[in-house]
């Protein structure tokens, strides 16, 4: 595969992002993975622009303070990037990218619940700070990161198979199909731990 795509990889994920359909997403990603396999490096970034605001979301659900979220988005793509080879084109790639993801994300909880333990509450503590944003008015980012904290503290406090569907249907915005493929479970089991999830939720 090369070198990884470092340089563009280290642009902030969310500028010049555009939202795209389900199915015409799904048939862009599979003509830069083709390009990408094929050496295009610059496919890759593609992808990394396209996806990397979700990746943000995601790791930003599972608690992250600002100073890590840039880091484990890039860990991630550089994950995808070495493993690109090994990619099945018949899986939806933004399924497979977000299995990658939430074992990078699982693990940095990990590592901070350990280093909290150890060293007490430091920046670890600062949680989920803001959703990640085209606009730039401090009221809206303001509004945005609050309800976000507000959701992400609540989501916390479910059991780790429910709180991983609702993330990655509510917050991340996959569908249903590839939030399921992410997870190797079928829909009607994600369908199933949403449900609960939602219901636990109310009952708070």
């Amino acid at each position: 595969m090369g070198r990884p795509p470092s340089a563009g990889l280290r642009r902030r994920p969310g500028q010049g992002a555009v939202r795209r359909s389900q199915v015409s997403g799904a048939a862009d990603d599979a003509e830069r993975v083709a390009r990408a396999i094929a050496g295009d490096r610059s496919a890759f970034v593609d992808l990394f622009r396209d996806h990397g605001p979700s990746v943000a979301k995601l790791t930003r659900a599972y608690g992250a303070p600002p100073s890590e979220v840039e880091d484990v988005v890039q860990e991630v793509f550089l994950a995808a990037w070495r493993r690109l080879a090994d990619y099945d084109r018949n899986r939806p790639f933004r399924a497979w990218l977000f299995a990658i993801a939430l074992n990078r994300v699982r693990d940095m909880a990990r590592r901070r619940r350990v280093r909290a333990f150890f060293f007490g509450a430091t920046e670890l503590d600062e949680g989920v700070t803001q959703i990640e944003t085209e606009t730039v008015d401090p009221e809206t980012e303001a509004h945005h990161r609050l309800a976000l904290e507000a959701v992400s503290r609540r989501i916390a406090t479910l059991p780790e198979d429910q709180r991983t569907a609702l993330v990655l249907t509510a917050i991340t915005g996959l569908s249903y199909q590839e939030a399921a493929a992410s997870l190797k479970i079928t829909v009607k089991a994600l369908e199933g731990r949403i449900a609960r999830a939602r219901k636990r939720l109310a009952a708070d």
